[in-house]
């Protein structure tokens, strides 16, 4: 009796077994004829929708995504579809694509807007919010924030601005965060980095601000700020962060005109000099040296 209950056990482990294999392979199978019929016959495209703000026409559009109609939207690789339109599309910020099943596609692409003006060794780029390279100009463009002194990797229009030093995007980086979240109370012109060690900010094209190296960027502008905050709308001037928690502010006009005073003393000075030197050289012998060449010009062997 024991014998033959526990064969039986094993035929029903057996059978039951044999049934899940048999499931998982109905699965298997049922599954791999989905994926056959969606990448072949099914989801296919058949409308193609464009959205968005950018200048350009829908045709356009659908053209340097490459993208048509019976396309199977299974097989499309979107990420790569969307960078490749992306540089195709300089005046584009960003080109998002989108499946709607069963066959429609949604072609997305807002607009680029200038921000910035990177001057380099050739020209300057117009550069969006986002980093994207616009153009490659030899004219700055009028309005945008202009970056000296960023050494560019990368200056092919359509593709994403980068530095040939790592620090330089780090400065950049955290002066477009402050751009952009439009929290500065009065508005930067211009970002001179050609020396790390003394970065330059122009503030409102009036208020040049010396601001030392690259550490604390968020706290010196924020400080730099506030001085310029309790000047008037309308002065001109140089502020230099003395230490970490200080400022000097110079007026332009005081600064303009301690120049002139001491462009007008040297030249009194030079005047000086020039009256206590002896009277015309009267008297006078030039000597030429002992190693005078052989074919010196005669009429240069003694001036009399």
């Amino acid at each position: 009796m024991n014998m033959a209950h526990g064969s039986n056990s094993k035929r029903i482990r057996r059978r039951k077994r044999g049934r899940s294999l048999y499931g998982l392979l109905v699965v298997i199978l049922a599954f791999a004829i989905i994926i056959t019929l969606s990448t072949t016959l099914f989801f296919n495209v058949r409308t193609i929708r464009v959205t968005g703000d950018a200048d350009y026409k829908a045709e356009e559009i659908v053209e340097k995504v490459g993208v048509s109609e019976g396309d199977n939207m299974m097989r499309l690789n979107l990420p790569q579809l969307e960078a490749a339109a992306e540089e195709k599309l300089l005046n584009a910020e960003t080109v998002d694509i989108k499946r709607q099943f069963p066959s429609t596609l949604i072609i997305d692409v807002s607009r680029a807007v200038p921000a910035y003006n990177v001057s380099y060794e050739y020209g300057t780029l117009i550069v969006s919010q986002n980093n994207k390279i616009l153009q490659d100009s030899m004219d700055p463009a009028q309005g945008l924030v202009s970056i000296i002194g960023y050494e560019p990797e990368e200056t092919t229009p359509g593709r994403h601005l980068s530095a040939l030093e790592e620090r330089h995007d780090k400065i950049l980086s955290a002066f477009q965060e402050l751009i952009q979240e439009n929290s500065l109370a009065v508005p930067i012109s211009s970002i001179d980095m050609t020396d790390l060690n003394d970065i330059i900010v122009n503030f409102d094209n009036r208020i040049q601000f010396d601001m030392g190296n690259w550490s604390e960027i968020n706290y010196k502008i924020s400080f730099a700020e506030q001085v310029i905050s309790g000047q008037s709308a309308d002065k001109e001037g140089y502020l230099t962060m003395i230490g970490s928690n200080q400022c000097s502010f110079r007026n332009k006009a005081d600064v303009l005109n301690a120049e002139k005073n001491a462009e007008r003393r040297a030249a009194a000075q030079q005047e000086a000099d020039a009256a206590a030197a002896p009277e015309n050289n009267a008297g006078a012998i030039s000597e030429l040296p002992e190693d005078q060449p052989d074919d010196f010009p005669a009429e240069y062997e003694q001036l009399e």
